[in-house]
């Protein structure tokens, strides 16, 4: 599934996303077939950047047929290197829908207009939907793929009786979006990835977030990459 997470202030966009690649199989067991879930890789490039500074960040399917769903973005984001964020986003759309009709994958799109205004959109391969999400002259975030984790912190939560319903209701403190500066919204992205990593790693569940972080900072004047994972020639211990 992965996870990615975008953050938008007045300065510039933070984009962040995992490296896991996780793939189903089916194995014999008796008389049935059982379906399973495992890491194959922690180096799969799920955020990307054009020449227009317009980032793209993208969870859910990985695979289109038996092929890897970054090389058809890397490729989308080489043929149309001169869209603004308003042209790519329902371009984006549109390609992914005619590649794979079934697939269920979404994207966060980023970065400015010709004419310098923020743009963050959501696109959703499954639901046909490209909208954008940040209100005008907002600061704030919005993540996707598996986002319970990050959601239960900072949204409210209750204690749970004996019978499992909701008991007492835990203290909610408020993150001050308005206030943050461009690396506060690198901090939070990078806070946001680490916890969710970690968190799965130690709970019951298929390890669906994983290896290096991918974080991109997009502003008006140009974008850079905070960090990125490079191709390197021996296998890590």
């Amino acid at each position: 599934m992965s996870f990615i997470i975008s953050v938008y202030t007045h300065e510039g966009i933070v984009m962040a996303a995992d490296s896991r690649l996780t793939l189903n199989a089916k194995v014999p067991q008796g008389a049935i077939q059982k379906e399973i879930s495992f890491e194959f890789s922690n180096s799969t490039s799920k955020l990307f950047c054009t020449k227009k500074r317009v980032g793209i960040s993208t969870c859910g399917d990985a695979g289109i047929g038996s092929t890897p769903i970054a090389g058809y973005i890397e490729q989308f984001a080489s043929d149309n290197q001169e869209e603004d964020v308003d042209g790519l986003a329902p371009k984006l759309l549109a390609h992914f829908r005619r590649l794979g009709p079934n697939l269920n994958t979404t994207f966060h799109v980023a970065g400015y207009t010709a004419e310098g205004k923020q743009k963050l959109y959501l696109v959703s391969t499954a639901d046909n939907v490209s909208k954008q999400v940040n209100p005008d002259g907002l600061q704030g975030a919005q993540w996707a793929g598996e986002v319970d984790i990050l959601t239960r912190i900072v949204n409210a939560g209750w204690l749970s009786d004996d019978k499992g319903n909701p008991g007492q209701k835990l203290p909610v403190y408020p993150i001050p979006w308005e206030f943050f500066s461009l690396q506060d919204a690198i901090d939070f992205a990078t806070f946001a990835m680490k916890a969710t990593i970690g968190a799965i790693r130690f709970q019951n569940r298929i390890k669906t977030v994983g290896g290096p972080i991918d974080i991109l900072v997009i502003k008006p004047e140009g974008a850079s990459w905070v960090q990125r994972k490079e191709l390197h020639g021996e296998m890590p211990a």
